[in-house]
């Protein structure tokens, strides 16, 4: 676990070194279209596979059928010499990001420089980077500085086995030749199977230099070249305005950026990040890094989230790296989502527009796998396509068709979006049929059952009828009967078109009241599947140390057949589906599955301490809210530096604030509150969305309050009388 992190108000800052993949991971900024993890501009060594831009929706193929999100040429590099000499690096770099700005600054000495880098994203203008860089000296010295575009980034892809690394490069942009002018530079490239195309214009105005040259080593870097001098009290000063072109863009605010120079792209960028904070800020009294903590994950979701795109999701670790090939998961849908819909519902709606639009997709694929209807891919692709290499969690991994349905439907609950709600009764109807088709009547008997699955315990090997799946699958059946019904009645031509008819949806009711629940025949109580009390019983210490991961050191053949979960699975289903189960079968799902939770994934800690919250296990609440919170800030399980950070795990922990400390719920008369706030907290003030109105949530040690805001512009700032 690290301890270089500090957290103050609207900052965090560490001191460390010049490469740290760790701090390059926590210091990523962005603006949900683009990102660029914390590593240093002027890094004198090239690291093709850790200096890149990340940009929304930006794939190639690293096989045929298989892609990668690209990691892409980037503006953030330059580099310096003095007196004809490169610097050397004198003691560490402080990084400081500042939150309510979306600004990052490095500051470093080289020699006798004083460098200090900014670089700032404005969430209005997506194709926008700001860039400042100053260097000092405490005597005068010849500078000459390039600055431009670093051409060698390259993929480094990492395999879905999560026990293997990969040092292998790909390089998948193809260079094309450069345009230059007075103070610009512009750099071309099309990727190499996918032809989606990347233009970067740089501005440069340079105080303390004048330009010297130009320069373009293909397949390296390619800029502009300034001499001038810095001397104390009269430093070189570069700023760079890149704008950032794909070919992908549809987007009217991609732009050129306005004539007025660094301090007035950080004026725009700091009004822009006030007026989305003025929603998704959660203010706690009583402990200040919590809150700062707080604050950290509601900037990186955001970060990582191109809000107003629906041809994109968010990958498993957003823009912050491309594990998992950048792909989209149950992450999203289940995890993410929420805090967009309750913080900024236009981006809600982009996530599930982007589910809606693959449905084509989803069609094709349940054909593939000899289904009926629709069936989503586990690893989505910017085309919607399945890309998970791994044939037994690509084909057993069913719950993500009814999670993606439980999140279209969670959606059109709080917003009473009636367009998108038009659409979503399509995918009801023709994700109802695949369930139909993926589950087997056993002969004779006519029992239901859903064979070959895996639900989101991992460890349970592959089993039948998993209890979050089959009642996810309930829950889904259950809307598109609600779905049809309404079809017939308001829309007779288009349900005619669908193909239904009385006896399809008959045998969808049948199915829904058929689902296996899974229960132990002695107790009574419930099961995760049907092979869950078959397990070897183990003690969990022989299995795990700390909090890393144990399949480092347990190989998943014995894992599966141990009598443990990966990650919350029972407990996670009675969170989403809360009033499906008793008071009593929540207590002893509690006693049965936490103490064999290995919490070997990071969306684990989160999802057990809302359980806990909502459930009156107060001190276990607080624990694991604790890991959940300062996961990746603190990279309690070791992973954050190689793969960057954990979005849905930083989705869980908002959920867990929100619906389980503060206990947020939604009734026929309106939003309330249920408070159970952990030890130390004294009060907590956030705002949220609800059917198009803006809500302040108070709440302290004395109960909560729910007021309907004023509306600024979109965002409430006021809460009425």
């Amino acid at each position: 676990m690290r301890e270089d992190i500090r957290l103050e108000g609207w900052r965090i800052w560490a001191d460390g070194p010049f490469q740290d993949d760790f701090l390059e991971s926590v210091f990523f900024c962005g603006n949900g279209r683009m990102g660029v993890r914390g590593y240093a501009a002027g890094d004198p060594c090239s690291r093709p596979a850790r200096q890149g831009l990340f940009a929304a929706g930006m794939f190639d193929e690293i096989k045929p059928g298989i892609t990668d999100i690209l990691h892409l040429p980037t503006p953030v590099w330059h580099r310096l010499t003095v007196e004809g000499k490169e610097p050397a690096l004198s003691g560490r770099v402080r990084r400081t990001l500042e939150l309510d700005k979306g600004l990052l600054r490095l500051e470093y000495r080289l020699a006798a420089l004083r460098v200090t880098e900014e670089r700032l994203f404005d969430p209005e203008r997506p194709a926008l980077l700001g860039q400042r860089l100053t260097v000092e000296s405490d005597e005068p010295v010849r500078v000459r500085l390039e600055s431009g575009v670093y051409t060698a980034s390259c993929n480094c892809p990492v395999p879905d086995d999560q026990v293997k690394e990969n040092t292998e490069t790909v390089q998948l942009m193809q260079e094309l030749p450069p345009r230059f002018g007075e103070n610009t530079a512009a750099g071309f490239w099309r990727s190499r199977t996918t032809g989606l195309e990347l233009c970067q214009q740089l501005t440069f105005r340079v105080r303390g230099g004048v330009v010297s040259g130009r320069f373009h080593r293909p397949g390296q870097a390619l800029g502009l070249v300034f001499e001038g001098e810095a001397a104390p009290g009269a430093p070189l000063v570069a700023e760079k305005a890149a704008s950032v072109f794909t070919s992908r863009d549809r987007d009217g605010r991609i732009a050129p950026p306005p004539d007025s120079g660094w301090e007035g792209l950080l004026a725009d960028a700091c009004r822009h990040w006030a007026r989305r904070w003025r929603t998704m800020d959660i203010r706690v009294e009583g402990d200040e890094t919590a809150q700062t903590a707080l604050r950290y994950l509601a900037f990186q979701l955001t970060a990582s989230c191109s809000g107003r795109d629906d041809t994109v999701s968010i990958g498993a670790r957003g823009l912050t790296h491309a594990r998992y090939k950048g792909c989209y998961f149950w992450d999203t849908d289940l995890f993410m989502m929420p805090f967009f819909l309750y913080t900024d519902p236009p981006s809600a709606r982009s996530l599930e527009g982007y589910r809606v639009n693959c449905l084509p997709q989803a069609r094709a694929y349940a054909k593939k796998m000899n289904g009926a209807g629709a069936r989503y891919p586990w690893m989505a692709s910017y085309d919607g396509s399945e890309q998970c290499e791994s044939w037994d969690i690509g084909a057993s991994e069913l719950h993500i068709t009814a999670d993606v349905v439980y999140a279209l439907d969670q959606y059109l609950q709080a917003t009473g979006d009636k367009a998108l709600a038009r659409q979503a009764r399509e995918v009801y109807v023709e994700t109802a049929r695949f369930w139909r088709s993926r589950y087997t009547t056993a002969p004779g008997s006519g029992q239901e059952n859903l064979l070959f699955c895996k639900g989101p315990d991992e460890y349970c090997g592959i089993t039948s009828n998993n209890l979050f799946t089959g009642e996810m699958a309930r829950h889904n059946l259950n809307l598109a009967l609600t779905a049809a019904e309404e079809l017939r009645r308001e829309d007779p031509a288009r349900y005619a078109a669908l193909g239904l008819t009385k006896e399809e949806t008959d045998g969808w009711r049948r199915l829904r009241d058929a689902i296996p629940v899974p229960r132990d025949p002695a107790t009574g109580r419930l099961r995760p599947d049907d092979t869950f009390h078959l397990l070897e019983p183990v003690d969990l210490s022989d299995l795990k140390q700390g909090d890393e991961a144990s399949y480092h050191r347990i190989c998943f053949d014995r894992l599966q057949r141990c009598q443990v979960i990966k990650q919350a699975d029972t407990l996670l289903l009675m969170t989403r589906l809360p009033d499906r189960f008793t008071e009593a079968e929540k207590k002893d799902a509690w006693e049965d599955f936490e103490p064999r939770c290995l919490h070997d994934s990071t969306l684990s800690f989160a999802s057990h301490a809302l359980f806990a919250a909502q459930n009156g296990f107060d001190a276990a609440a607080r624990r694991y809210f604790e890991k959940a919170l300062y996961l990746d800030l603190r990279e309690i399980m070791g992973n954050t530096g190689k793969e960057g950070l954990h979005l849905a795990g930083m989705g869980e922990t908002w959920q867990a604030a929100v619906f389980g400390f503060a206990g947020l719920r939604f009734t026929t008369d309106g939003p309330a509150l249920s408070p159970r706030l952990p030890a130390g907290w004294r009060s907590m003030r956030f705002c949220f969305y609800w059917h198009g109105g803006l809500y302040e949530a108070r709440a302290d040690r004395g109960g909560g309050s729910v007021s309907r805001c004023r509306e600024d512009a979109g965002y409430g700032v006021s809460a009425e009388t």
